[in-house]
């Protein structure tokens, strides 16, 4: 599995990475630092500088699909991937 962790623009919110036909065809799911760690999730560290970030896990096979689209987004200021167990 794939964690891609987005750092989000002053002001945008987690539900404006992905439409809705994205997380249908990829699987994705989306997720703030906190539902993560509720569901398991461990392991990403905290963000010294505090910034608003949102957590995106996907297949292997999805990730150019997700990488794209983070790319494009304009509520992205940056993003890093980690491969996860």
């Amino acid at each position: 599995m794939l964690l891609f962790e987005v750092f989000l623009t002053p002001g945008a919110d987690k539900s404006q990475l992905l439409t809705e036909d994205a997380l249908e065809a990829t699987g994705a799911q989306v997720f703030t630092p906190a539902e993560a760690e509720f569901v398991g999730l461990t392991g990403v560290p905290e963000d010294p500088e505090g910034r608003p970030r949102a957590l995106i896990a996907c297949s292997p096979s999805d990730e150019r699909f997700i990488h794209s689209r983070l790319e494009a987004s304009h509520v992205v200021a940056a993003f890093r991937m980690h491969e996860v167990g």
